[in-house]
């Protein structure tokens, strides 16, 4: 139905104007991108390499952007994060489930094939639980179901206190993470206990190899906790929070992420809401946002598909 490619930087717009009318569904909507075009068109700015080199595209006749799947790729942690698939197919099709699973094998089949992805053969799909066909498409791939996650976020006036609350005293509460490096190597240290199935390694954190802003707290016994997060088009998002197991239920995680929270408006200026993903089942962390004014938004699904890397010994 669709003449499926390779994309080129000239399909990003049509592709983004697809993504904003996709993402405004819950039964498309795939966890990685947000709604608006803003927020669209800074997120496939930041995808690596580029956009283009690991994206493929459906058009019509008319050379409109109808399909689309990308692929974020990191060799460091040696990860990949496809972005999709998304598929536009016209109302009242006869066909319209197969033709959108026909498409999406088809943009899969294109993706697999880019340099972008040479080498990297752990694969990650992620959308709402309610993206049905997201997970029939992730079964048929050999994706298996994770664990799903859920976004909680913090908006008007609960977001205002967090930002304008009374600060710490000086040397008493969260700083930003500086140069010490005891504290980076404490940092990266509890980041890799905390986090097994991390998306960002030690390095990258400490280093802010991937945009993050760190806060720290310490205390006479060294590393209290961390928090870690970034700025998106509209919003403040917490990535990641760890507090030393022996140090917790005493108010350092909410005093983390109100002190990560401040940071990133001073640095990078006020957003309308701030944001953050917890494991289904993270009872203590959804209780530590909730009592800093976060509500649950919506509910996340993550499939991942591992492979041995050519020339890995599997067995005996």
């Amino acid at each position: 139905m669709y003449a499926i490619r390779a994309a080129t930087p000239a399909d990003r717009p049509g592709a983004t104007a697809l993504l904003a009318r996709a993402q405004a569904v819950p039964e498309q909507h795939v966890g990685y991108h947000g709604v608006t075009v803003e927020e669209i068109t800074a997120e496939l700015a930041a995808v690596r390499p580029t956009w283009a080199s690991g994206a493929a595209v459906g058009v019509d006749g008319d050379g409109v952007v109808r399909a689309v799947l990308s692929v974020d790729v990191d060799r460091e942690v040696g990860r990949a994060w496809l972005y999709g698939p998304f598929v536009e197919v016209p109302d009242g099709h006869p066909a319209e489930r197969q033709v959108w699973h026909n498409t999406a094998d088809d943009l899969l089949d294109v993706v697999l094939r880019t340099p972008a992805l040479a080498g990297i053969t752990d694969l990650e799909l992620y959308g709402h639980r309610r993206n049905r066909r997201l997970g029939d498409f992730a079964a048929r791939h050999g994706f298996a179901a994770g664990s799903a996650s859920r976004v909680f976020t913090l908006t008007g006036a609960a977001l205002r206190s967090a930002l304008v609350g009374l600060a710490e005293e000086p040397g008493c509460g969260p700083v930003r993470l500086g140069k010490d490096p005891l504290v980076r190597r404490q940092v990266g240290d509890l980041h890799e206990r905390c986090f097994p199935n991390r998306t960002v390694s030690a390095r990258q954190l400490v280093e802010g190899a991937r945009g993050h802003t760190v806060v720290t707290l310490t205390g006479v016994d060294g590393l209290i906790g961390y928090a870690a997060g970034f700025i998106q088009e509209e919003e403040f998002s917490v990535d990641y929070v760890a507090v030393d197991p022996n140090m917790r239920s005493a108010g350092a995680g909410r005093s983390l992420v109100r002190a990560l929270l401040r940071e990133l408006a001073a640095e990078h200026g006020a957003r309308g809401r701030a944001a953050a993903v917890i494991a289904l089942g993270n009872d203590a962390s959804e209780r530590m946002f909730t009592a800093l004014g976060f509500d649950l938004h919506l509910e996340l699904v993550g499939y991942r598909r591992q492979e041995p890397a050519a020339g890995a010994v599997v067995g005996w």
